[in-house]
């Protein structure tokens, strides 16, 4: 037709919009975290499909969210005519004297080749929120022929009898169903799914499955919460193992603190990703384990295979930290879906004038968000200071003016200080939207930074573990760390190593996580890789529940760790040691002394700004580096060096 040529969102063959009220595509939806909602028709009366319309508006029905029970809708949709169909006539319009009885057949076509899309966009129709080729019925479960049906039955109130299901799998495997990891091998936030980059044998895609089964009543079309506001997920798609609550990434609501938080960030290329991809290195189920990209996928010469999480970390860490100088915001609404991408929402409460001049002038009564930063002003006053790190530049300069307070050098091969630093959060209080926070005598690894749920919920929840865990875990990250050290960045701790061998299916920490065996009472099901290229079948972790909520990840401990962890050390102990001899070689006097040096941003050579790009500095600058100062110095007895 006229819109063949146009993309699927644009010209698909029908269409439901969905608003809040089911008529005004203006009206916000709501959802709370995680939370799987149902959508009916807005309209009990059916809508008249017309597949040679050229207007998609008579090929679109009005959807709205599921209130209560009360709300249920389950009429309307569409009314397909049985005659003047794409290939001619075929059943005359029923009238009530017609005496007809009709027999409906069914074409199975489980394995054919027929391909379908399934997509879905925003109010705003700004994007494609997933863009789902369907190739082949994984599987069908209809006679071949259903029972005789006179002319009267079918002129009354519609009966259901087939249902065409498109999903994302679940963890486990119900009513034959295919069961998929969730997030470890596939990103389902990206906006098109195509098998044929997956660089496996995929028909549709690792985590997708399109069914057709018969169903007697529209009961058993879909299995909805007591109330019938909300559908189910996870597990499974019905109670009691499915939820109807899951929360799996996180939206931030104010200038975020810890660099591993962009692990809720989308960052793949492609839907053939974990989900979670930053601070976080599993190796690609795509790619062997030497490799971290690829010129081209199995099935597709030209077409590249990125090992995102690897790439991402490899760009990020080093360069880049939060330092908490941010304005102080609180969320506000758009309004209206259509006008969404065109203006800032966020109301601002502390603009960033303020929260940099307080800090300047009170860097210990007025702190940053990240209260571990301390101020270095560099001899320069506070006025001439503000204008410094308020100019667009300013977010380059800063780290010229900072120190942390408390780093941790992630090379340390000390057990206790490791458990030290992993257990920062135990006891602490803090804020759980919908649940409580951990027991004092846990500590806990919130994925995110409003953590939902309680604590080892797999669906609904965040990870904590007791003093022992803790402990263990250590223990283990110092053996990977006595392997793979020492590290030269903070993105060769976070990155696996790039070769085949274990070393290369993980980075350092997820891989002391895995050898506590902490993550045992999140696994659901193994799944088979039959699927996914033959260089990556034996690294791949065949378990659906790998990266649920419940799932303690390396990206998980790196949140809370991010913000003081380094490769180096910055402060230093120095002693030293002095005597006097007579004539004869007799010691007369000995002296011992301590003196902590710091490096600081400056340089040797005060010619260069402590911000100036390393290629540009002087000669000695680019020898000796940045410039120690003495912090302090004493003399020691004889009992403080035994």
């Amino acid at each position: 037709g006229q819109e063949s040529w146009l993309p699927r969102q644009a010209g698909p063959y029908f269409r439901c919009d969905l608003s809040a009220d089911g008529n005004d595509m203006n009206k916000a939806i709501r959802f709370e975290p995680g939370e799987v909602r149902v959508f009916v028709p807005s309209s009990a009366t059916p809508t008249l499909f017309s597949r040679k319309d050229t207007l998609l508006a008579n090929r679109s029905v009005k959807m709205r969210p599921v209130a209560d029970v009360q709300d249920l809708n389950l009429t309307g949709g569409f009314e397909i005519p049985m005659e003047d169909g794409i290939y001619g006539k075929t059943l005359p319009a029923l009238r009530d004297n017609d005496r007809v009885t009709l027999k409906i057949e069914t074409y199975q076509q489980q394995g054919r080749g027929f391909h379908y899309f399934v997509s879905l966009v925003d109010a705003a129709r700004q994007q494609a929120i997933s863009d789902v080729q369907i190739l082949n019925l994984t599987s069908v479960s209809l006679p071949e022929s259903a029972p005789m049906h006179g002319s009267a039955l079918l002129q009354a109130p519609p009966q259901p009898y087939a249902v065409i299901e498109t999903f994302h799998r679940t963890a486990k495997t119900v009513d034959g169903s295919s069961n998929s990891d969730l997030v470890y091998t596939t990103n389902p936030r990206q906006a098109s799914i195509n098998h044929q980059l997956a660089a496996g044998t995929f028909s549709v895609a690792p985590h997708y499955q399109s069914t057709l089964r018969a169903v007697a009543s529209f009961d058993g079309a879909i299995q909805t919460s007591f109330d019938g506001r909300r559908s189910f997920w996870g597990a499974t798609n019905s109670p009691p193992e499915g939820k109807d609550l899951l929360p799996f990434f996180e939206i931030p609501r104010e200038p975020t603190l810890s660099l591993a938080s962009f692990q809720s960030a989308d960052l793949a290329s492609s839907a053939f990703s974990s989900a979670n991809q930053f601070a976080n290195s599993w190796a690609s189920p795509y790619l062997g384990l030497a490799k971290t990209a690829s010129a081209n996928s199995a099935s597709i010469p030209g077409v590249p295979v990125y090992d995102t999480p690897y790439l991402t970390n490899e760009a990020l860490w080093d360069g880049f930290f939060f330092s908490g100088a941010a304005p102080t915001l609180r969320p506000a609404s758009s309004g209206s879906p259509a006008t969404a991408w065109s203006a800032p929402i966020a109301n601002v409460e502390r603009p960033l004038r303020d929260v940099v001049t307080d800090f300047v002038k009170d860097a210990v009564g007025k702190p940053l968000a990240n209260s571990r930063m301390r101020l270095d002003k560099a001899a320069l006053a506070d006025e001439d200071l503000v204008e410094r790190l308020l100019d667009p530049e300013g977010c380059t300069r800063i780290a010229a003016h900072l120190s942390v307070d408390g780093a941790f050098n992630v090379n340390s091969t000390d057990v206790e200080a490791w458990a030290a630093l992993l257990s920062g959060l135990r006891g602490e209080a803090f804020e759980v939207e919908g649940g409580a926070p951990s027991p004092p005598s846990q500590t806990a690894f919130p994925r995110f930074r409003h953590p939902t749920g309680k604590t080892d919920d797999n669906w609904n929840g965040f990870r904590a573990l007791d003093d022992a865990q803790i402990r263990t875990l250590a223990e283990n990250l110092v053996r990977e760390i006595r392997l793979r050290g020492p590290f030269l960045s903070l993105g060769e701790f976070v990155n696996r190593r790039v070769e085949d061998s274990a070393l290369g299916k993980s980075g350092a920490i997820q891989a002391a996580i895995d050898a506590a065996k902490l993550n045992e009472q999140a696994k659901q099901e193994s799944f088979a890789t039959t699927n996914y290229p033959s260089e990556a079948k034996n690294h791949i972790i065949a378990d659906t529940g790998v990266g649920v909520p419940g799932y303690l990840t390396q990206a998980d401990v790196l949140q809370s760790l991010a913000p003081v962890i380094t490769v180096r050390s910055d402060t230093f102990t120095i002693r030293g040691y002095g005597e006097a001899r007579d004539a004869a070689g007799k010691v007369m006097a000995r002296s011992w002394c301590e003196a902590v040096v710091q490096r600081t941003p400056r340089f040797v050579d005060p010619t260069d700004a402590a911000d100036a790009a390393i290629a540009s500095i002087t000669p000695i600058n680019q020898k000796f580096g940045r410039r120690f100062e003495i912090i302090s110095f004493r003399q020691l007895s004889p009992l403080e060096i035994r």
